[in-house]
């Protein structure tokens, strides 16, 4: 319940926005009870960090994995995308937050977004080498390639879960993983 409310406050306000004494009356508690938890802020946020990593996450990434065993690019990306988007649904608040922290020169920012993005990274990396050691993709840096895709994703995302921007209302989620999968894939592959 006080990591959920963390991440409800911070995603709201920021981390420098929130007072422990707000978090704790928002809880419903003392201070003295809030810091029997969590000694100072830092080490909620850590454990929010931590809790960030949810079944949801780890079943995504070994699934990711699994498929980057084989040589079904279509399914590789289209799994990729997919649950991008579903982990954006499902975590809007962790999405503001990792904002706000951004934007406030949070100084575990970068671990969040190491402990986040870097393990899916590495395997899209791995993947795409593993598909150029084929024969399969073009001589492309992997890294840039891996960053083309998720950030496309990633903005499309922000826009229609954070932002809620009409500009893309028309937009649906199948269609952007399809015509993403496509274009990347086709702009990838050796011809």
């Amino acid at each position: 319940m006080i990591l959920k409310e963390a991440i409800r406050l911070f995603s709201e306000k920021g981390f420098r926005g929130v007072t422990t004494r707000e978090l704790a009356a928002s809880i419903g508690v003392s201070e003295p009870v809030l810091y029997q938890h969590f000694p100072n802020k830092k080490d909620l946020y850590t454990a929010i960090l931590e809790a960030s990593k949810d079944e949801y996450y780890v079943e995504a990434l070994e699934r990711l994995r699994a498929l980057g065993e084989g040589a079904d690019d279509e399914a590789f990306f289209r799994h990729l995308a997919e649950s991008m988007i579903e982990w954006h649904q499902q975590k809007p608040e962790l999405v503001r937050l990792k904002m706000f922290s951004s934007m406030e020169g949070h100084e575990q920012m970068q671990e969040f977004h190491d402990k986040q993005a870097k393990p899916f990274l590495e395997v899209i990396v791995g993947y795409i080498e593993k598909r150029q050691r084929e024969g399969a993709f073009a001589a492309v840096d992997p890294l840039t390639a891996a960053f083309v895709f998720a950030g496309a994703i990633a903005n499309y995302c922000q826009s229609t879960i954070v932002f809620r921007s009409p500009l893309c209302a028309g937009i649906g989620q199948v269609e952007m993983v399809n015509l993403s999968v496509g274009l990347f894939l086709n702009g990838i592959r050796k011809g």
